[in-house]
């Protein structure tokens, strides 16, 4: 008789548990060296392996599956519902059984929490199905397992596994091994189920593609910086270091050998590291097979899929594949979301699986800055647990909030590696002579509309209103100044509507763009695009944005236009314009515009926007890097901070993580924590009239009747979303718009709404462009 793991894909429990057993001899062979773990610990893995999912033999659980691969059932004794992984527990034989407590009370946890299931167990329920389902069937059992499986349950075991008397801190030592085995058995389990190997490219080391990328470009020449972290491989390194300085380099290079998982807060910066590091002409941390694709670089965000299938060639099957490797960790490098591999401190249930990844891997966290304080709460709770598990973290950051660093060497008290700090500032080039300006950035238009005649002029409001309501005054100035040369263009336009005045603008002036984060997918990936290679021309022009730039894409500009912000945000905008320090700076080229300023107290934090201000007040003229650093230094100073909202936030939410209960929520709920959820994704009712759209829908909701395999059923809904979300903008979800479901598509909302490809998204009547 066969007994059945998965119905989707027929396989046997005895084929998913070798499936298992081969990736774990492979695992060990890699980290035996490197993790805490005894010969007595791995042996416990492997038992745990054998017998995690041997009570799915129970026959009431095979005819559910069964019935899903078609097949007829077989006669059941016992008709409860019970977890297969609890009556895994009573499976082992006894002489198997460790004969210290803590060691069989680890056995027993491992193994039934390897589903996490918030679900009383009902002793006399379990002992039913398997004397009655599964013991009548023993010989069957061990011939399909080739091992044995217990002939007198024990029904105590499952004192053992009660959800009151899990594995916590308190137990001591044996949390941090229950941590790394059960962590390891999810992901030996979740590879396997996945059909994709473990580790991929284990043998190659990023480090020395790097060199190789060194050696071609410079000469095997290395900045100061590079230098640091590269020898610095052994130890936790926080640095902090300005534009320019080789940052992806410094922190590939202190990778090394090692498997590394390299974060950073946006996804669009996410994808142009990727392509930048398996790029042969760049880095080229690349390794392709025919069987696994992509192996030495992962990708892993939100929308990472997406990106793959849009922007790499090959068939949608293999580059899921490619997408399930990373998910499991597989590839020697992930870049990655925090929300991806950094959840474990709310301590979900499943933690496990990130955190013992953590143990054998090696951390980087870039553009620190970029995060608020509840983030940076938890980033620093993460390194200090990343140090506690035997991991390695590096932080890289242009501006470092300096009671962030005070925190993490106190939660870091007796560090199992060293902490080493440095700072890499350089004066030698001068990039941004700063005017402070008591003037709104509305009133610098017309300027901005000269300047962008002969410059590459960026121009950065704080909120998506101010920078549409900027870029129609800039339109309007240009408009004015068109028709002061040529007054008949007036006279051809029969009604001042926006459509017609932007027409006569970009006839004559075809670089004056805006980009914020309300267009559509499709518009803003255009304008993405378009702002790059603008800012690699030899063209002028005017784009005016939000803070969308100030770190997600790399662009260079002649002037900027900003309105005040925050100092570290403020200097992440100034990071785009004269980026190399090659251009002259004997005039301004940075104005700064401190009246009537959007987004304070609701972008920005009101008591740490007051103190930028204060701060920058007198900084006109040359500013020089170290100033800025300084600067940065005293806005964030812990005693000068002391009482306020910004403070008191970072240090409750450190206070909450530490002191945080274990085994209350779900994954899902803990990646909503650490991703911005005060967002509705929309798509304007206007754009379900397009054929593209209709199709889309049409094929979601027939996907269920036109195939069988739930791959191919999911594959079909996820290309029909990805069409329609292509027509999507994410929206604050308490703002006033009326939105309804769409279709059925959970996250999805119709919104009814104006939208204009030049504007993008309108919850007002935008026509009177005059009004």
């Amino acid at each position: 008789m066969e007994f059945y793991a998965k119905s989707e894909t027929k396989e046997t429990i005895k084929d998913h548990t070798n499936q298992l057993l081969k990736r774990f001899k492979l695992y060990q062979k890699l980290y035996q060296e490197k993790l805490p773990l005894t010969e007595e610990d791995w042996n416990l893995l492997k038992l745990s392996i054998q017998y995690h999912d041997i009570g799915k033999a129970d026959l009431y659980f095979q005819n559910v599956i069964r019935k899903a691969m078609g097949l007829e059932s077989v006669p059941v004794r016992s008709q409860y519902q019970v977890q297969h992984n609890v009556l895994s527990v009573l499976a082992i034989p006894e002489e198997l059984i460790p004969d210290s407590y803590d060691e069989e009370r680890l056995l027993y946890q491992i193994i039934a929490f390897h589903h996490e299931r918030n679900q009383p167990i009902h002793q006399a329920e379990v002992l039913s199905n398997y004397e009655k389902n599964m013991l009548p069937y023993k010989k069957e059992i061990e011939a399909h397992m080739g091992y044995a499986i217990e002939n007198n349950p024990d029904v105590t075991r499952l004192n053992l596994i009660s959800i009151g008397d899990r594995i916590r801190p308190s137990d001591g030592n044996i949390f941090h091994r229950y941590i790394l085995l059960k962590g390891l058995l999810h992901r030996l389990d979740h590879a396997a189920s996945a059909h994709v190997p473990i580790e991929l490219s284990h043998d190659l080391a990023v480090g020395d593609y790097v060199n190789r990328f060194m050696e071609r470009a410079f000469n095997g020449a290395k900045k100061e910086l590079q230098q640091f972290t590269e020898t610095s491989q052994d130890k936790h390194v926080v640095v902090v270091a300005q534009t320019g300085m080789g940052k992806t380099e410094a922190g590939l290079l202190w990778l090394g050998k090692e498997k590394g998982f390299f974060t950073l807060p946006l996804r669009v910066s996410l994808n142009a590291m990727y392509d930048r590091i398996v790029n042969p002409d760049k880095i080229g941390f690349s390794q392709i097979t025919d069987d696994h694709g992509e192996t030495a670089t992962g990708l892993l965000h939100s929308t990472s899929l997406d990106y793959l299938l849009d922007t790499i060639e090959g068939d949608d099957s293999r580059l899921e594949k490619v997408h399930a490797q990373s998910k499991e960790f597989a590839n020697k490098l992930v870049i990655s979301t925090i929300d991806q591999v950094l959840k474990f401190p709310f301590f979900y249930l499943g933690f496990e699986k990130e955190y013992a990844t953590m143990a054998s891997s090696k951390l980087i966290i870039d553009e620190l800055q970029a995060y608020n304080p509840k983030i940076a709460a938890l980033l620093v709770r993460a390194m200090a647990m990343i140090d506690e598990i035997g991991g390695s973290f590096l932080i890289m950051t242009a501006t470092l909030p300096d009671f962030y660093y005070k925190a993490l060497q106190r939660e870091l008290k007796q560090p199992n590696k060293p902490l080493h700090y440095g700072e890499f500032i350089d004066d030698r080039v001068k990039r941004h002579n700063v005017s402070i300006r008591e003037k709104s950035i509305l009133d610098c238009a017309q300027e901005a509309a000269v300047a962008g005649k002969k410059k590459k002029v960026l121009m950065i409001c704080n909120t998506v209103n101010q920078a549409r309501e900027l870029y129609k005054e800039v339109i309007r100035q240009l408009y004015k100044e068109i028709v002061h040369r040529h007054p008949e263009v007036e006279e051809q336009i029969e009604t001042q509507t926006w459509s017609e005045i932007h027409k006569v603008v970009v006839q004559h002036y075809p670089n004056v763009h805006l980009l914020h984060s309300q267009f559509t997918q499709k518009n803003r990936k255009r304008l993405e695009s378009k702002i790059i290679e603008f800012a690699k021309s030899e063209e002028t022009g005017i784009w005016v944005t939000t803070q969308l730039v100030e770190a997600s894409l790399d662009i260079d500009f002649d002037v900027l236009y900003s309105e005040m912000a925050s100092l570290d945000s403020l200097f992440q905008r100034l990071g785009r314009c004269n980026r190399r320090g090659i251009k002259p700076i004997d005039m301004i080229n940075v104005h700064i515009l401190i009246n009537d300023v959007s987004g304070v107290g609701s972008v920005y934090d009101q008591d740490i926007y007051q103190r930028s201000l204060a701060l920058l007040s007198e900084q006109n003229g040359l500013l020089l890097e170290t100033k800025k650093h300084e600067l940065i230094q005293r806005l964030y100073d812990e005693e000068a901070l002391a009482g306020t909202a910004f403070k008191a936030e970072f240090d409750e939410t450190l206070r909450q993580l530490k002191s945080r209960p274990l085994y209350e929520i779900g994954k899902q709920k803990a990646q909503s924590l650490l991703r911005d959820f005060q967002q509705n994704q929309v798509v304007p009712a206007m754009f379900l009239e397009l054929d593209e759209v209709q199709q889309a829908i049409n094929d979601w909701e027939n996907a269920n009747k036109r195939f069988e395999r739930k791959e191919d059923i999911k594959r079909a809904k996820r290309k029909a979303r990805r069409t329609i979300e292509q027509y999507s903008v994410s929206i604050n979800k308490f703002k006033n718009l009326s939105i309804s479901d769409f279709y059925g598509i959970k996250g999805l909302y119709i919104a009814e709404c104006q939208y204009d490809t030049k504007l993008g998204l309108l919850t007002e009547e935008a026509d009177g462009f005059f009004s």
